[in-house]
């Protein structure tokens, strides 16, 4: 009944999104797509396509919040990723520490209202404000409180109603700067940003490496390469540490569909 309830209050939540944040005209139509925890709601108006989604799940907030997530637009409906806005942006990326985790089984409601307050908090006193906006062969990044793009897009922590709320809101002319472009066949891609690696960790397994060459060579000289062949073998070791790593961040379920958009 709680999660029936925090659902509602955040769709009212959206709907009053609309009308203060983006000054929204009468809906006419509105598109409503639940994949897995998540609802998104769009709508058009002569200028603007409007984009919100909501989640009770603090996991996927989580995840939206470390990675970014990337929104397409193609108005031809053949899923084309010439045009997009990213937020927020992630340039680099480090592993996740176990309590920074979230949990691969479902939480109970006052741990995930306690992790929807940190949220909060955390957006309160650091929300990001740099977003990407794409276009084709053009890539600009644009503040996101203050921006000649006409774009606005925000991330919110409803602590009360235990949601995570995404909003965006883009002009038409932004999607296709074509005048005379119809919008019936508008379809939008929702997915998780791909995390650009910082290089420097990339070459410490290598460094390392060779440092344990040469203490191999070393150890062999004074041992009958016996010593050399136990540091040669700590490699496996580092990678078994780096597969966890790797186990841990793939925990997090990325966002990868898309859907139509029924138009004005």
């Amino acid at each position: 009944m709680k999660k029936r309830f925090l659902i509602l209050a955040c769709t009212f939540m959206v709907k009053m999104i609309y009308a203060s944040s983006f000054n929204a005209d009468i809906i006419i139509d509105t598109t409503t797509v639940v994949n897995n925890t998540e609802t998104y709601t769009v709508y058009d108006d002569e200028t603007y396509v409007y984009l919100t989604m909501k989640t009770i799940d603090p996991k996927v907030a989580t995840s939206i919040l470390r990675k970014g997530l990337v929104i397409y637009f193609d108005v031809k409906g053949k899923k084309k990723k010439k045009v997009s806005v990213t937020y927020p942006i992630v340039k680099t990326q480090r592993p996740p520490r176990r309590n920074e985790d979230r949990p691969s089984k479902p939480t109970d409601p006052e741990v995930n209202d306690s992790i929807i307050k940190k949220i909060y908090h955390m957006l309160e006193n650091n929300k990001p404000q740099k977003a990407l906006y794409t276009y084709y062969d053009k890539i600009k990044e644009f503040n996101t409180v203050l921006n000649n793009e006409g774009i606005a897009i925000d991330v919110r922590a409803d602590k009360q109603n235990s949601c995570f709320l995404y909003s965006l809101k883009i002009p038409k002319n932004k999607i296709n700067t074509r005048t005379d472009i119809n919008f019936n066949k508008l379809i939008i891609g929702i997915k998780t940003a791909n995390i650009a690696r910082n290089t420097s960790e990339r070459t410490r397994p290598t460094q390392s490496a060779r440092n344990g060459g040469r203490g191999g060579g070393r150890g062999g000289g004074r041992s009958n390469g016996t010593t050399g062949q136990g540091i040669s073998g700590n490699p496996p070791v580092r990678d078994q540490s780096r597969s966890k790593n790797r186990e841990i961040v793939s925990d997090i379920t990325p966002i990868d569909f898309w859907f139509k958009v029924t138009s004005n």
